[in-house]
């Protein structure tokens, strides 16, 4: 059983006839009474602030595990955020290399189409020239052979 100081207090001792002098034994009862309350006051409020300060601890250990759980959670977060910004970088990269290859190949398909025309037309050209040539000569000659048949004539 815990002693309070109200144990203390109250206590009775016998009387014998050669006993304590009870003056003095009470005198020496009241003052151990007192600092056994101030010792009895300051253990339980030292216990109830201990009691404050683990609670207070608790709480900020339960803090600090979410703080930390947020933090890994945002590092995981901020990575996949990275990764996926790579992935798209690349998706983009492919993407431009693709059109590049397609104009490419369509300014060769149209470089190549140009040539055609310039070749035909080259042709054409050389075509007209031949037939203006034989034109000229064939009216040439036609008017060759007219001056000669109005000068026998």
């Amino acid at each position: 059983m815990q002693m309070t100081p109200l144990d203390i207090r109250n206590k009775q001792f016998n009387k014998g006839i050669r006993g304590y002098q009870c003056g003095e034994v009470e005198k020496f009862l009241d003052t151990v009474s007192q600092e056994f309350e101030s010792a009895y006051t300051e253990n339980f409020e030292l216990r109830e602030k201990v009691k404050a300060l683990e609670s207070e601890i608790s709480h900020f250990r339960q803090i600090e595990n979410t703080l930390q759980q947020t933090l890994v959670l945002a590092q995981q977060t901020a990575e996949e955020v990275k990764q996926a910004a790579r992935h798209e970088a690349e998706l983009l990269l492919k993407e431009a290399e693709q059109n590049k290859l397609a104009k490419v190949s369509e300014a060769q398909e149209k470089w190549e189409e140009i040539q055609g025309e310039i070749q035909e037309l080259s042709r054409k050209r050389d075509l007209i020239r031949s037939q203006l040539k034989s034109f000229l000569l064939s009216h040439l000659d036609l008017e060759t052979m007219q001056e000669r048949n109005e000068g026998i004539a």
